[in-house]
């Protein structure tokens, strides 16, 4: 039978036969530049879930009003100012001054530029409007229910 000395010699033995082979293989692939692409894969990985992770944390710590709330307020000021020619000058005045504050909000929060807070009035400001819906639009906000102009 073999002593210990003899069984631990004979794993640094195979030890060495097996690892020295793929130490210089991982070596020579290394320097090859093979694994530059999977490096740079794995990276990206990692930054991603850096990235998620600091947003999630951001999201937990988030005051104020959400952007859901305020593109449901939006959504709701946008079928009253729609429908409210049959009001009265203040209130339909009161209303476009809502949807626009509610607008202003999200595109501080979306850092999106609009020219709601300088003095464009009548089509000027109608124009801004539009503009800025479309650009709220692109950015993912929905602002019309989206079951509208489709087929029942």
């Amino acid at each position: 039978m073999a002593d210990a000395y003899q069984v631990v010699l004979g794993m640094v033995a195979v030890s060495i036969i097996v690892l020295v082979p793929i130490g210089f293989v991982v070596a020579y692939d290394a320097l090859a530049g093979r694994w530059d692409k999977r490096l740079r894969g794995v990276k990206a990985r990692f930054g991603e879930g850096v990235e998620h992770r600091r947003n999630v944390r951001a999201l937990r710590r988030q005051q104020g009003t959400s952007l859901e709330k305020l593109a449901t307020d939006l959504r709701r000021l946008r079928v009253a100012v729609s429908t409210d020619a049959h009001r009265s000058a203040a209130h339909q005045m009161g209303n476009r001054l809502a949807y626009d504050r509610v607008l202003m909000q999200i595109c501080a929060m979306l850092d999106i530029e609009h020219d709601l807070d300088t003095e464009l009035s009548g089509l000027d400001r109608d124009i801004e409007r539009i503009r800025v819906e479309a650009e709220l639009e692109r950015a993912g906000v929905v602002l019309s229910d989206r079951r509208y102009g489709q087929a029942a």
